[in-house]
């Protein structure tokens, strides 16, 4: 396999999925995984920070399996008597958890400035968290995960795991995580494209349906702006039409957060138009101030 090998030496994308142990070279491609005892990351009334800390290693496949069996073991199981069979469900859907952990693995930067940094697995009692260094590859914007043929960032190391038919790069992994969480009846999950990073929030049955501690962006008190204020903030920026995702990334809200709390409550008001009315749920929908040129 030409892809694995480069003048007699095997390469990173060979190393990370056919080697033996590719941390003893690169001992930070490798994944952290926590669960915690609550919605952010501090010390419970014991003091104890974590209920599990696990740090996964070897090739892509094997960290992948690793990362799959610490979810299923911190997870949640509900039980359902369906016509006197039981079903046990658990708290995240295995193709949801398979799918954003196998992408961070695949689409995270494997460059020099980012190789000592591990993907980020951390279970809170409400959301999987999921964090890898590099952001959206190509100059894409994150509104077209999902919809877009985006270019990527490792065709050597997919190209691989695709002969070795441990991964598939047809783009489909974000609408399957997010049909995952519509099909279990959950919140749907938010993709956060920031500083060079990306990070995947998948939310269990317990997750509020209010605004939490995970809707302000990280480094910002949840607390401000004021509602009005965030409100005032919009209504200016949509002077010109934007999309609901621009309109997030600039009051430094969620996405899911800034439609529930703000765009559609506006739009009910008539303070904000949509530029497709007739396609109200549109991915090329933007919105504008009411009467704006």
């Amino acid at each position: 396999m030409t892809e694995a090998m480069q003048n007699n030496k095997p390469t990173l994308a060979g190393m990370m999925t056919l080697g033996d142990y590719p941390q003893r070279i690169y001992p930070n491609l490798c994944i952290t995984a926590i669960a915690v005892n609550g919605t952010v990351l501090q010390p419970d009334d014991g003091g104890e920070r974590f209920i599990d800390n696990k740090r996964y290693e070897g090739t892509i496949a094997e960290m992948l399996e690793g990362a799959l069996g610490f979810v299923a073991r911190n997870g949640k199981t509900r039980v359902v008597i369906r016509d006197g069979k039981r079903t046990d469900i658990p708290e995240y859907p295995e193709t949801a958890v398979r799918e954003i952990i196998t992408n961070a693995l695949i689409h995270r930067d494997y460059g020099p400035y980012c190789n000592g940094t591990p993907i980020r697995l951390v279970m809170f009692s409400d959301r999987l968290e999921c964090w890898n260094p590099g952001g959206v590859y190509g100059g894409q914007s994150i509104n077209d995960l999902g919809y877009a043929n985006m270019p990527t960032r490792n065709p050597t190391l997919v190209s691989i795991l695709e002969i070795e038919k441990n991964a598939e790069n047809r783009h489909l992994g974000i609408p399957v995580i997010r049909d995952e969480a519509r099909t279990h009846g959950v919140r749907q999950p938010e993709f956060i494209d920031q500083r060079g990073s990306f990070l995947v929030r998948f939310f269990n049955s317990s997750a509020e349906t209010n605004a939490s501690d995970h809707d302000a962006t990280p480094g910002q008190d949840k607390n401000s702006p004021r509602p009005a204020d965030v409100e005032n903030t919009i209504l200016a920026y949509c002077a010109k039409p934007r999309l609901a995702q621009e309109i997030a990334n600039h009051v430094g809200r969620s996405l899911q957060y800034t439609r529930r709390e703000y765009i559609r409550p506006m739009v009910e008001a008539g303070k904000l138009s949509l530029t497709l009315p007739d396609k109200p749920k549109s991915k090329y929908q933007r919105y504008r101030l009411t009467n704006a040129a």
